[in-house]
């Protein structure tokens, strides 16, 4: 039965993964020796067979078995060839087993009213491992992802309500850990607001921390009257005030949703945030080029900390609509010419570079481009033809 699950599981990210390469689902269990027991974790990886060396920056989200179909299939949208807002993605997903031991920075039976609840069966009693719960991360379940998965260094943490708060109390007591962080409807009632006094001893101002944050709130306190979404004013104004340097933060505040419907819009919006300056910015089709795209990617290498390479399926299929258009085959030229010295095994980039120099009436061009694409694959009959 479990097998049948766990089919069903990874069916449906190989149907939606219509523009992208195919995406892998892996559902393991990890023995952690810090925490005392098996943990399950479900692993969302990109699969190119053309492209098997490409390695991938890495999206660890708590609340698993809750958020990681959600949050997977956001992400593989949004790095479609042709939408391109953000890098593919491995996403890491980890499961719950004792969510408030894990999930909390204190141990407190305060509970969401400010009550005590101090009864032998309090959900509250196990609270306050976050500490161990991050060790975990960065000993056990980081070094099984990076020595099982091509990974980038850049890392993005994601939680929700405790998981909201884990991911802020990470941010001040490990920031090291990860890139950029996202909050989405972090408890800060927890323990007296226990993290807000945090915050505030530890970002002093003009502290450097060069870190992205995303942090927002739904509709929660509106009708409790509890300090909710008033936490959360409180926070991003400590945020703002002290002028972290190297600090990139966004907070969204989202009133007609719920604790429990905002992280659909949340999450996206953070994924948005967090790879703001990724597509490329509109520019007029007589000025585009390889050389401009090439600077974009270059500022995009330096900003994430790794090599990225410019989108091979989306910049081939410009350079398509451009060479439809008489008055554009230049333009078309250039990007072409570009994904060839980014990409030289492409035999279909030299074909079209071919063709496009074809229209412009240069067939001796055109030949040593057809001549290039026949080593790569000798067997075409469509080279063949041209190359009569």
């Amino acid at each position: 039965m479990k097998h049948i699950l766990f089919i069903f599981q990874l069916f449906p990210a190989f149907l939606l993964a219509q523009g992208n390469d195919q995406v892998s689902i892996d559902r393991i269990t990890l023995e952690s020796k810090v925490l005392g027991e098996n943990r399950s974790i479900y692993i969302q990886y990109p699969m190119n067979p053309t492209k098997p060396e490409a390695a991938y920056p890495v999206l660890y989200l708590l609340d698993g078995e809750s958020h990681f179909d959600l949050v997977s299939q956001q992400c593989i949208y949004l790095s479609r060839w042709d939408v391109n807002v953000m890098p593919e993605m491995i996403v890491v997903g980890i499961v719950n087993t004792n969510r408030v031991r894990d999930l909390t920075p204190t141990h407190s039976v305060i509970d969401y009213y400010g009550k005590a609840d101090t009864t032998a069966t309090s959900r509250l009693k196990p609270s306050g491992d976050n500490e161990k719960f991050f060790q975990f991360i960065q000993n056990e379940l980081m070094p099984y992802i990076n020595s099982h998965y091509k990974t980038q260094p850049f890392k993005i943490f994601a939680g929700h309500s405790f998981g909201g708060i884990t991911v802020v109390n990470c941010l001040l007591t490990r920031p090291e850990l990860f890139n950029a962080y996202v909050a989405v409807s972090p408890s800060f009632w927890w323990d007296h607001g226990y993290l807000l006094k945090l915050a505030d001893q530890k970002l002093k101002k003009g502290t450097t921390l060069n870190k992205i944050l995303f942090y927002s709130d739904g509709n929660e306190g509106l009708d409790d009257k509890s300090t909710f979404h008033s936490d959360l004013l409180t926070f991003d104004s400590l945020i703002n005030t002290r002028a972290l340097s190297g600090m990139s933060n966004k907070y969204v505040y989202y009133p007609e949703e719920s604790h429990m419907s905002e992280p659909l819009f949340a999450y996206a919006e953070a994924l948005r945030f967090i790879f703001k300056p990724w597509a490329l910015p509109p520019i007029s089709e007589k000025e585009v080029s390889g050389e401009w795209i090439l600077k974009h990617y270059t500022m995009l290498t330096k900003l994430y900390g790794y090599t990225i390479l410019p989108n091979e399926k989306n910049i081939y299929d410009w350079a398509l609509w451009l060479a439809s258009k008489p008055e554009n085959l230049d333009n078309a030229i250039s990007l072409l010419e570009m994904l060839t010295n980014v990409y030289p095994t492409s035999s279909k980039t030299l074909v079209t570079l071919g063709d496009v120099y074809v229209k412009k009436g240069n067939r001796k061009k055109a030949l040593s481009y057809y001549q290039k694409a026949a080593t790569l694959d000798p067997s075409s009959a469509e080279l063949k033809e041209k190359l009569k």
